[in-house]
């Protein structure tokens, strides 16, 4: 699910006793059953929620991104949900400590995974671009920070980076990557604002356009994810309309 979870039970730790459960954390999560892997890293949102300095935190999130690399698809999924949705526990220590976790932890990770070899680690990185946009935890501006990956990076508005990271993915070789990036494009192309709306229609209009030019006219899966997400935008488009009129009509009426 994509939706915001409440962590089981939030608790009362000081930094100290977070940072001496790691080391039991980190040895549940090379269990041999992929469920005690799975839960190792469901506590990761209630530990941040215990934190205050973000080198701990980066501590935390190292469990985060180790269980990123499960060869079990829940527990890869878990991990990254966990990684993502932490920015809205850590809300509760206000806006700043949200927007840094996004900005300073989670987006240069989503921007590794998006560069990786491994096509399940890109597919991952879509996964976190969705995550963030649908539960509305990315903040609207980017609180300087060493950890940027490029000075390019640090520039660019946190929602219009994590965008950027995804159509990078459009036109990948791995067919699975391509309808991924199509599938979340659906989920988010009405939750943007009109600059990231004009870079996800660009890529959607370049993908069907090259997808029709590969063998037997490229993947169906493919086609059909970006065709839903351009026929989204259209409907946002036309939602939009109505409102525009009535606020034209209204000045007119003046």
């Amino acid at each position: 699910s994509l939706e915001k979870k409440d962590p089981v039970f939030i608790p009362v730790l000081s930094e100290e006793q977070v940072l001496r459960l790691l080391p039991t954390l980190s040895d549940l999560a090379n269990s041999r059953q992929w469920r005690v892997r799975q839960g190792a890293v469901e506590i990761v949102p209630a530990l941040l929620g215990c934190t205050s300095k973000l080198e701990i935190r980066s501590e935390v999130a190292q469990l985060c991104f180790k269980l990123m690399n499960d060869k079990v698809d829940a527990v890869r999924k878990t991990a990254a949900e966990c990684l993502c949705l932490s920015g809205g526990v850590l809300g509760s220590h206000g806006e700043e400590s949200s927007g840094e976790w996004i900005t300073a932890i989670v987006i240069p990770h989503v921007r590794s995974c998006s560069q990786s070899v491994d096509s399940k680690q890109r597919i991952l990185s879509l996964k976190m671009v969705e995550v963030i946009l649908v539960n509305g935890i990315c903040p609207a501006r980017r609180k300087s920070s060493r950890t940027s990956s490029s000075e390019e990076a640090q520039s660019l508005p946190p929602q219009l980076d994590l965008v950027t990271i995804a159509t990078s993915l459009s036109s990948d070789n791995v067919a699975n990557v391509r309808l991924n990036f199509g599938r979340v494009a659906c989920s988010v192309i009405s939750l943007v604002d009109e600059e990231e709306l004009a870079l996800l229609t660009n890529a959607l209009q370049g993908q069907l356009e090259a997808e029709a030019k590969r063998e037997r006219g490229g993947d169906r899966d493919v086609l059909f994810f970006a065709s839903q997400a351009i026929l989204r935008r259209k409907e946002k488009d036309d939602v939009s309309l109505p409102s525009l009129r009535d606020s034209l009509r209204d000045e007119s009426e003046r």
